[in-house]
């Protein structure tokens, strides 16, 4: 029976929301086309859409309402509770944008790095100057990368690098006698060990001010 099942574990169309439809006209490709290896699989590269639409606010706040009109039709008896509950949601998705916007406002030429190309709609959807390596938060960067990136530090002059996850002490060593202090922007893809996505932007939205202080 195992056998059976497996490659078959997708859920039909039915069963599923795509919460990005009503803006595809949005869709943003990879603002950079990068080729690294994650151990002995050897080098490989990603070119496509980007994905962590919810980086933009204001799309995440659509993808909510998307979820809350499918629950609606699923239980019509909730609709009150559903909308209820949605627009208590998007009154704080809507602060969190406004305040973004009004952080990045203040420098919104200032130069930054990501260290993985997930920052494409925080990036766009909030103006920022913002270029992105691909390193992992649990990886020494080769000596390849780092020359990658002194390489970018040509004509990009930054002085802060948005990591999706706790970099290793050596990462943050070896930016800071570059000039390149490490701030942590989680884009939240999974359910956070403590908090939610709200307490989890919140934090990242506290650590932006720093950058742009």
């Amino acid at each position: 029976n195992y056998a059976k099942w497996v490659g078959k574990v997708s859920l039909p169309r039915s069963k599923m929301v795509d919460t990005s439809r009503k803006f595809r006209d949005s869709y943003l490709q990879a603002l950079e086309v990068t080729t690294h290896s994650h151990g002995a699989a050897g080098a490989h590269a990603h070119e496509s859409l980007a994905f962590t639409t919810w980086l933009d606010l204001s799309l995440a706040k659509r993808q909510a309402e998307a979820i809350y009109k499918a629950f609606s039709r699923k239980r019509p008896k909730s609709v009150s509770v559903f909308q209820r509950n949605f627009q208590a949601l998007a009154d704080d998705l809507d602060e969190l944008h406004m305040h973004i916007k009004e952080i990045v406002t203040k420098d919104p030429g200032r130069a930054l790095l990501g260290s993985h190309p997930v920052y494409n709609y925080l990036s766009v959807g909030y103006g920022m100057n913002l270029k992105s390596v691909h390193w992992e938060p649990d990886e020494v960067p080769t000596v390849s990368q780092w020359n990658g990136l002194n390489h970018i530090l040509e004509e990009h002059q930054a002085e802060y690098m948005l990591w999706e996850g706790e970099p290793l002490q050596e990462s943050v060593s070896k930016l800071k006698s570059r000039g390149i202090d490490s701030v942590v922007f989680s884009p939240s893809a999974n359910r956070p060990e403590e908090g939610d996505f709200m307490t989890v932007m919140q934090e990242n939205i506290a650590d932006l001010e720093l950058v742009y202080r």
